[in-house]
């Protein structure tokens, strides 16, 4: 197939030094070379269909862009119109006929087809008459920009601009005091006055959130995503996995920190699944070969909006897809519902009074470590403090807290937001990981010099975490002193209440226990399996704490001195420190989690 742009010099249409230029433009912009030429004004739009139909063999449209069917819209969202520069036309049967502007994008049939799950018929549109096609179907023109969120849309540039630049003008004929005595509080009602209408003028130009729900007018591709996020939403799912394999496309959930088969789809589905995910998170359809990472939000009914953190990674047998539910969780109203217990909860409540330290939270992955801090960070929040948190991501958003979200990729990492933060008269500072000696060298720094910091590391226990400091490079005697409290977490699972009976000890778990173990487990319990908790006897995950205060003369000695955490662990046990396993046991002789479930944090010491 012959180039558009040679043909169109070859036809005498446009000039070599005007096809030179319009590539330059397209190489900066990545916009179809007709589309430049019109906009030029080196070709009228008809010419250019003309031209792009002899090439390509499609035919044209040409029919009343009034008379498309609005219902079309369900078919093929906006967002893939933005992304394709096309437009659903007409639907017979299973064949849709879709408008492109640039045939050039080969891959876009493809695309299209696994999306929408129709046969794809392609006919050449041009922009005037797409844009009035965009109009109907999504209540607006200027798609085109939604490929880049910076670009000004059409026709509300102007008003913006004109409502900033006449906002002092504004203030002075709507009150007679604006040039002498006008109020702080006057005045701000001027500025809220006025940024309200630029907002009005602008509401043509913001997406809306996408609801998610399940109509029998949707493609069927749409009704299978959706109704998998939904079923995830309803099983409590913090992760959803979707595995190609040569015989199914199967979907797992993890419901209270274990992976449960929810679904096996006909591995026919794999490309429409993966393709309308990669959509909704902003993600390269066409690109199979690396990974790639997106965020999808959706509005659901009854929840509020709900955040995807959506990941996809090459498998042998396809793209396999993986998302974190975000934004379902609940914080808790205050510290005290934590669960902390006894001697543990005077330390973290006596840790929180300080005004300077550090307080870590200790845990792997999924233990729990964010919503604790940001518990206490909620508790702290006070119009009289401020508090700026640097995060990846930001998984709760709180009100009168400062949020951050690092972006590593383009070096804004944790280390250059702290030191950013240090410039911001902060009174408490979140760090959502220590990982490297710089993150932790500024954080224990602005410890020490009037901030009360609080981070999470990567250790197994609460001694631990100390050392784990003074192996990053931190000396000491600097962790000695800045440190002020250690927690150590993990999420156990909670026995369903609705099946829980009693059970005793069986002999395997007999032979895997000490006896000083076995003389300490009053009564057991498990859950017998029922609908409620899907059979798995389990409903719902407690947290398990291992609290120790840095403040005693003995644990800062050791410490400093540079000992190893089995030497940490001996002087905290000496002065009362309850290990996981210990509250583990606890919660086996409460009736809250079963021996089998507890056994994994009594095994580990």
């Amino acid at each position: 197939m012959a180039k558009l742009g040679e043909m169109l010099v070859k036809e005498g249409l446009v000039t070599a030094e005007q096809l030179s230029a319009a590539t330059a433009i397209q190489k900066r912009d990545s916009s179809p070379l007709g589309s430049i030429l019109v906009q030029r004004g080196v070709l009228t739009e008809r010419q250019l269909i003309d031209v792009l139909c002899r090439q390509t063999g499609f035919p044209k449209y040409d029919q009343d862009p009034n008379k498309i069917d609005a219902s079309l819209a369900k078919i093929l969202p906006a967002e893939v119109a933005a992304k394709f520069a096309c437009a659903p036309l007409i639907l017979t049967g299973n064949l849709l006929s879709v408008g492109l502007i640039d045939p050039d994008n080969d891959k876009a049939v493809d695309s299209l087809a696994q999306i929408t799950g129709k046969t794809i018929k392609a006919l050449i549109i041009g922009q005037g008459t797409i844009e009035n096609v965009w109009m109907r179907l999504y209540g607006r023109s200027d798609l085109l920009r939604a490929k880049d969120p910076a670009a000004p849309s059409t026709g509300s540039a102007r008003p913006k601009m004109q409502g900033l630049a006449n906002l002092d003008a504004s203030a002075k004929t709507s009150n007679p005091k604006a040039k002498s005595d006008l109020t702080v509080a006057e005045a701000s009602q001027t500025v809220a006055d006025a940024s309200a209408k630029i907002a009005d003028e602008g509401k043509a130009d913001r997406e809306e959130i996408p609801e998610l729900s399940i109509s029998p007018d949707d493609p069927p591709v749409i009704q299978v995503v959706n109704g998998l996020l939904m079923q995830a939403l309803k099983s409590r799912a913090s992760d959803i996995h979707i595995e190609p394999y040569p015989d199914a496309l199967k979907v797992r959930y993890r419901v209270d920190g274990e992976l449960q088969t929810a679904h096996e789809l006909p591995p026919h589905t794999a490309a429409g699944v993966v393709s309308r995910l990669k959509v909704l998170g902003s993600m390269d359809i066409a690109e199979k070969r690396f990974p790639q990472d997106g965020r999808i939000k959706l509005a659901v009914p009854g929840k509020g909006n709900i955040d995807f953190r959506v990941s996809t990674l090459p498998s042998i047998y396809g793209e396999k897809v993986v998302m974190r539910v975000l934004g379902t969780g609940q914080l808790r109203g205050s510290v005290a519902e934590l669960g902390f217990r006894g001697k543990a909860k005077e330390y973290v409540s006596e840790a929180l009074k300080n005004s300077f330290g550090m307080i870590l939270v200790t845990g792997p992955t999924g233990s729990g470590k964010t919503t604790t801090l940001y518990t206490m960070l909620k508790e702290l929040s006070d119009p009289s403090v401020n508090i700026v948190t640097a995060e990846d991501p930001v998984e709760y958003n709180i009100p009168g807290i400062t949020q951050v979200s690092v972006k590593p990729q383009i070096g804004f990492t944790f280390d250059v937001a702290l030191r950013s933060f240090l410039r911001q008269d902060p009174d408490i500072i979140l760090v959502g990981e220590m990982r490297d000696f710089e993150t932790a060298a500024i954080a224990i720094k602005a410890s020490l010099t009037g901030h009360l910091v609080f981070s999470t590391v990567h250790t197994n226990d609460a001694p631990s975490t100390v050392v784990r400091l003074v192996d990053m490079g931190i000396e000491p005697y600097l962790v000695a002193s800045a440190v002020k409290l250690v927690i150590a977490q993990r999420l156990i699972r909670k026995i369903c209440e609705n099946c829980k009976e009693p059970v005793g000890i069986s002999p395997e778990e007999q032979g895997n226990l000490h006896e000083s173990t076995l003389a300490g487990i009053e009564k057991t319990f498990r859950g017998k399996g029922c609908e409620k908790c899907n059979k798995t006897g389990f409903y719902g995950r407690t947290p398990v704490y291992e609290v120790m205060p840095v403040k005693s003369k003995e644990v800062k000695r050791v410490i400093t001195e540079g000992g190893t955490e089995v030497m940490v662990a001996q002087v905290a046990r000496r002065e009362g420190l309850r290990s996981l396993k210990d509250e583990a046991l606890t919660l086996v002789n409460e009736g809250v989690t079963s021996l089998q479930e507890a056994m994994q944090l009594i095994l580990s010491e």
